[in-house]
């Protein structure tokens, strides 16, 4: 890993050795190791790095510094020494888990945040220094925390989705309900009144409420509320206020799940499936270990 490799030498940037660089220190390129090159040398200006697996990793295979041969069984301490010792392999799929040794396997995933130890490198350069406990004046060591709230929510929409848009959990929704109002030829404005009346009524019952009020049709209203992912829908309709109902789907459940709910128990019922959907999050929620 050359970020590692980067942090482990203090370098500013690093490049691969050019074969007549290589040959110029007893090693054979494409062959090379620290195994018997020429000690009069004293390695020249070369730096020995092992991973800090190799230590504990017995009868290893290296070059043999000869075109065309390596050495079988090769153990650090005994045939070579080191410069350094560090960390600077990344784990790959099937690698032992350093800590259950059971193999480990590879996932995408998004950087949702980020840390950079920046040390002192900014403060010394602009003079920004504290004093210590004895009133000596040192660089303050800086670091860089951040997490994308962009990103996030790009993660969400990538996780929780269907062919016909976002499905947002109810823990980071917009709003909690889609109101859809379908006002008819002829009773448009008791239609637009009591759709008015709900929408007032769930704020005001601390549920939040986006009111799609406009002169659509239901085909194109409906569409834009499964593309827009709020969790609960609820259709105001002129044919089903003629029985006091009102028609409640979830964003996350099929059509044939909608129900019919009496207009006067609609605040319950949302009440019910807003905690339902809450308790589903909950219930996902693992807790990871952290160890200092």
């Amino acid at each position: 890993n050359e970020t590692k490799l980067t942090n482990v030498l203090e370098a500013i940037d690093l490049r691969p050795a050019l074969e007549d660089e290589i040959e110029a220190v007893g090693a054979v390129p494409g062959y090379a190791s620290p195994v018997g090159l020429p000690t009069e040398n004293n390695y020249m200006d070369v730096i020995i790095i092992v991973d800090d697996l190799v230590p504990g990793s017995p009868n290893l295979v290296s070059g043999a510094n000869k075109a065309g041969h390596h050495l079988l069984n090769v153990n650090y301490g005994r045939d070579y020494q080191a410069d350094y010792v560090a960390d600077i392999t990344a784990a790959r799929s099937g690698d032992a888990c350093p800590k259950c040794k059971k193999p480990l396997r590879t996932v995408r995933g998004v950087e949702v945040g980020n840390i950079f130890q920046l040390g002192t490198r900014y403060s010394e350069s602009l003079g920004c220094t504290f004093q210590d406990q004895d009133g000596i004046e040192r660089p303050v060591i800086m670091g860089s925390y951040g997490i994308g709230s962009g990103r996030l929510l790009a993660s969400i929409v990538e996780e929780h989705n269907d062919e016909n848009g976002i499905i947002w959990p109810i823990s980071v929704a917009p709003y909690h309900v889609y109101l859809v109002m379908l006002a008819g030829k002829d009773d448009s404005e008791e239609v637009f009144r009591v759709s008015t009346g709900i929408y007032e009524d769930l704020w005001s019952q601390g549920i939040e409420v986006l009111f799609d009020d406009r002169d659509e049709s239901p085909g194109v209203k409906f569409n834009d509320a499964d593309l827009i992912g709020i969790p609960i829908r609820v259709t105001i309709s002129a044919r089903n206020l003629k029985q006091g109902l009102v028609e409640v789907k979830r964003r996350d459940q099929d059509k044939s799940q909608k129900k019919m709910v009496l207009i006067e128990n609609l605040l319950d019922v949302l009440h019910k499936e807003i905690n339902t959907l809450f308790t589903d999050i909950n219930n996902r929620i693992a807790m990871m270990p952290y160890d200092n």
